[in-house]
């Protein structure tokens, strides 16, 4: 989903568009490695003197709740935010910390599936390892 086609969707919903929306939301689309709202806050307070941490929070849910982002809560205690919101798996690097987005064919059940009469509505799959570039910073010989 593009900026534009995200920002229909908010208008239609009958949010206003701040500039400090559209800046978050234009941040997320060009930054895949999946930011906390503290690193979108401190990435944009230089560029908008008047943002605060709360609006950053704030708007971050605003975005959650019309589903224009998803929150990847694959650390303890720290949620990050994915523009993408199509379906797809995490891996968190335990070397450096980053996460990335991964792909693999199929979930073992999706959403809109029922499992024991139950209706899956969200499926998670968090990854951890150790990523390509500190494989390749470390020498490791097991890598493919």
């Amino acid at each position: 989903m593009t900026v534009d086609e995200k920002i229909a969707r908010l208008k239609e919903r009958g949010a206003l568009l701040t500039i400090q929306r559209y800046a978050v939301l234009e941040f997320l689309q060009d930054n895949d490695l999946h930011p906390t709202a503290e690193e979108i806050y401190q990435s944009l307070r230089g560029i908008y003197p008047t943002l605060s941490r709360a609006t950053v929070y704030n708007t971050l849910e605003v975005f959650k709740q019309y589903g224009l982002v998803q929150e990847v809560n694959i650390e303890r205690d720290k949620a990050h935010y994915d523009y993408r919101i199509d379906p797809h798996h995490h891996f968190l690097c335990r070397r450096c910390s980053r996460i990335y987005d991964v792909g693999l064919d199929r979930s073992p059940i999706g959403m809109g599936e029922w499992v024991d009469g139950h209706k899956i509505e969200e499926v998670r799959l968090y990854i951890t390892g150790t990523c390509s570039e500190c494989l390749k910073e470390g020498g490791n010989a097991g890598a493919p």
